[in-house]
């Protein structure tokens, strides 16, 4: 062979280890992206960190202002200056749980929209709000902070009750179309003779004369409702659950998250902390009464 001859071999050799090398490059390459992987990726490039939502300085909470013991306050331009209640106080020692320095209350009516509402000035509502069957698009809620359970007040002279069964055969009073009477239908055990009143002071009237053997009434209501009544019904220590209760609605995409958030009610709870707060605003602690099954 001739040295031309041979330097030609020699090229074509090197351009047929070039050509495979390119193909072996586009293959790997092709499969990436299959895999949905940019073409230039290693397999030790570092992970991208998740994006993580600075803490706020200032947490916003709004309010609607329905109920004098649960938040009040003096509303200047939108926002609510002096606020105090049960659920301003709730709401301030989350926000210190969070680590938020500063919180600014503002009042928004018909606060039960908010959740689906646009836009959303706002990182929390806590106004009493109970979950609904209509769709929340706008707001995650967390676990309830106060139950809507139903307190047994019983007429002087019965001993405590030990279970939901002490009730059957019991004349079992409530409130005509309240909590109460939903609880007297689906939880009490065939109650004697059950009797519906017109209004809750009629209620009481009725537990103090003896005509009811136990009445349900709202549980975060019966602290205010029996106070100086002591002497003229028996001893208040048992519920009757009905499941749920009052929530906060936490705004999606923002800030705060609800599981952050229902963490700090949970430590409130274990700490002592919320019962405090209800002890202080309602009078009782309707989560210390005994739940009767």
């Amino acid at each position: 062979m001739s040295p031309r001859a041979a330097l030609d071999d020699v090229i074509d050799s090197v351009g047929v280890v070039v050509a495979c090398l390119i193909g072996g490059v586009a293959t790997v390459a092709a499969a990436l992206v299959a895999l949905g992987l940019p073409a230039q990726s290693f397999a030790d490039d570092a992970p991208v960190a998740p994006v993580v939502q600075p803490r706020p300085d200032v947490l916003v909470v709004a309010l609607d202002l329905r109920d004098p013991v649960r938040q009040a306050g003096v509303v200047r331009g939108g926002e609510v200056i002096l606020a105090r209640g049960l659920e301003v106080d709730i709401a301030r020692e989350v926000a210190r749980r969070l680590r938020v320095p500063r919180v600014q209350f503002i009042h928004v009516p018909a606060a039960s929209r908010l959740p689906s509402a646009t836009p959303r000035p706002w990182h929390l509502v806590i106004a009493s709000l109970e979950p609904t069957g209509s769709s929340v698009t706008r707001a995650d809620l967390s676990q309830p902070y106060i139950g809507n359970d139903q307190a047994v007040v019983l007429r002087r002279g019965l001993p405590p009750l030990r279970s939901l069964g002490d009730l059957r055969g019991k004349v079992v009073c409530a409130v005509r179309g309240s909590g109460g009477a939903r609880a007297l239908a689906v939880a009490v055990p065939r109650p004697g003779r059950p009797r519906l009143a017109s209004s809750t002071t009629r209620l009481l009237e009725l537990a103090q004369t003896g005509v009811c053997d136990a009445s349900l009434v709202d549980a975060d209501d019966v602290g205010r409702l029996v106070a100086g009544r002591g002497g003229m019904l028996g001893p208040i220590t048992a519920r009757v659950s009905l499941g749920g209760g009052s929530v906060v609605a936490v705004g999606k995409d923002g800030p705060v998250s609800v599981a952050a958030v229902d963490r700090a009610l949970s430590r409130m709870r274990a700490d002592g902390t919320m019962h405090r707060i209800t002890r202080t605003w309602l009078g009782i602690d309707p989560g210390r009464l005994r739940q009767l099954r």
